[in-house]
């Protein structure tokens, strides 16, 4: 019996226009209708997932999410998080000056503000994609996890560009590298021999790769999580596309990944469904808990 359904947000309850689709919002709703709880468990911050939460009655129903890949976690019902882990100051100064020379986008993210660094030629090609794609003059240069400029001011109202590590904060919840698929997939090999010893590293798009704090993973909170529940591993469905989401699909009874979910994900899922266009959690749900 399924008593906690958790799912990862980006491409895989969002579709590409990071909306969700009505026939998921309904079976999800209906799920929690009979009792069953609702996790989201993304790389994002309570900031930008309370949105979605509304649409679902999360708040309703007694929701919770695990945040930034589990350095957080929150309940809808009387709006209490709790900060599980972060990065201390020298392990911030320690990534940064490992990944400067790579000449790769370095985003740092706190809970309200992300602090960028962007080498200056890929400055330069961000200065001309924004004229190829008329967009206004105050969007931001940052990178998404699925764009090459993403406009995050909704979930991260501050935005800083950074020249050197000694900028940044003094704790951050996560590090980001961000750039073409195929130039973050050469370096990907040197960052794990300089950082893989000391820290977890993932990518959760192509081009967007994710530095956590060791141990520090939705498998982790999820767990602690279901134990304060007192719900079973094997009482869960879980679905996601990304390497963040790898510890969280193996631990629960039941693994779902998306179509579009990164091959090396895929391997560890006990099912397989529907791309996030084509409203693979909805299907799922429906079969799985409404008996549609």
């Amino acid at each position: 019996m399924i008593r906690l359904i958790v799912t990862d947000m980006d491409g895989t309850l969002l579709k590409k226009d990071n909306t969700i689709s009505r026939r998921t919002i309904d079976a999800l709703i209906q799920a929690q209708v009979l009792g069953i709880k609702l996790v989201l468990a993304s790389g994002r911050t309570y900031r930008k997932l309370m949105p979605y939460a509304k649409q679902l009655q999360m708040d309703r129903f007694g929701g919770y999410f695990i945040e930034v890949n589990g350095i957080a976690t929150y309940h809808l019902a009387s709006h209490t998080r709790i900060v599980h882990h972060q990065f201390q100051k020298q392990d911030v100064m320690q990534i940064f000056r490992c990944l400067q020379p790579l000449n790769l986008e370095i985003l740092g993210m706190k809970d309200d503000a992300i602090y960028d660094y962007i080498p200056p030629t890929i400055m330069k090609e961000k200065e001309a994609y924004k004229k190829q794609h008329h967009l206004p003059d105050d969007h931001p240069y940052t990178a998404g996890a699925f764009r090459f400029m993403e406009d995050n001011r909704i979930g991260y109202p501050f935005q800083y560009q950074i020249n050197d590590a000694s900028q940044l904060p003094e704790t951050l919840n996560k590090i980001a590298v961000a750039y073409h698929s195929d130039e973050l997939a050469k370096h990907l090999p040197k960052i794990k021999a300089l950082l893989g010893q000391d820290y977890w590293i993932g990518l959760t798009s192509p081009a967007w790769l994710e530095i956590m704090p060791k141990n520090v993973t939705k498998g982790n909170a999820l767990k602690q999580l279901a134990k304060e529940l007192h719900i079973e591993m094997d009482e869960i469905i879980a679905f996601g596309d990304g390497e963040n989401d790898i510890e969280m699909i193996q631990a629960v009874g039941y693994g779902v990944v998306m179509e579009n979910g990164l091959k090396q994900v895929k391997q560890f899922a006990n099912h397989i469904c529907a791309d996030h266009e084509h409203e693979g959690i909805a299907e799922i749900i429906e079969t799985m808990i409404l008996g549609k």
